[in-house]
């Protein structure tokens, strides 16, 4: 009689014990339920009073990505993004423009940057001049001032061997002499093998120079 009441006491426990499980269950469902229907809201109200703007670009850390324009043949001719801080805060908006030659080579390059705000940071010109085979041989550089005056200014030249690879580039002053010169020279594997940096004086004279060879061990400096 005892080990029947017993049972009796140990089968009620159990219904106990499954009563208070399926009522857990129950609450944690309606709770999945509830933060559904909660999630589904906030991005419907996101949604609703989010604008929507084709030429903006978003990727997961909500940063604005670069926009580009091509002309119909393919060139890049505007390239605008953003520069951000590393916490996260704008630094920066800058825009690109470019012009292409019949070849497709880049012979006018615009940048300019604002802060947040909107005001001017710097602008930026580059002057592209090609030889037959697609090389540089010439680039004009222009840094203007907010009120679009000269802030300074620079022409570089290049020269290529036959191989295309370029062996000389040129620096010079503003009445056209010779400012720098650097010289270098490949192997038959186009691998530099020394550079020579000569800098002038306004008069011709050499101000300094300065050879650095390349070899297999490392950098070896004349």
């Amino acid at each position: 009689m005892k080990k029947i009441k017993k049972m009796r006491i140990t089968i009620k426990n159990i219904f106990i014990v499954l009563i208070i499980l399926s009522l857990v269950q129950c609450k944690q469902q309606e709770n999945k339920e509830t933060e559904a229907v909660k999630d589904e809201t906030e991005q419907t109200s996101t949604s609703a009073n989010k604008k929507t703007d084709v030429t903006e670009k978003v990727d997961k850390d909500n940063r604005e990505k670069p926009k580009l324009v091509h002309d119909k043949n393919g060139n890049l001719i505007e390239r605008s993004m953003v520069s951000y801080k590393k916490d996260g805060t704008i630094r920066s908006r800058n825009k690109y423009t470019y012009k292409h030659d019949k070849n497709g080579n880049v012979i006018e390059e615009i940048t300019i940057s604002n802060n947040p705000n909107g005001e001017r940071l710097f602008k930026n010109k580059n002057l592209y001049k090609y030889d037959d085979r697609g090389n540089k041989i010439e680039q004009k550089f222009t840094s203007y001032n907010n009120d679009e005056t000269i802030k300074r200014k620079s022409r570089n030249t290049f020269k290529y061997n036959s191989n295309d690879f370029c062996i000389e580039n040129i620096g010079y002053f503003d009445d056209g002499k010779i400012k720098s010169k650097i010289i270098i020279v490949p192997n038959e594997k186009e691998e530099i093998i020394s550079e020579t940096y000569i800098y002038y004086n306004k008069d011709g004279s050499i101000k300094s120079e300065k050879k650095y060879r390349y070899s297999e061990t490392g950098l070896i400096v004349d």
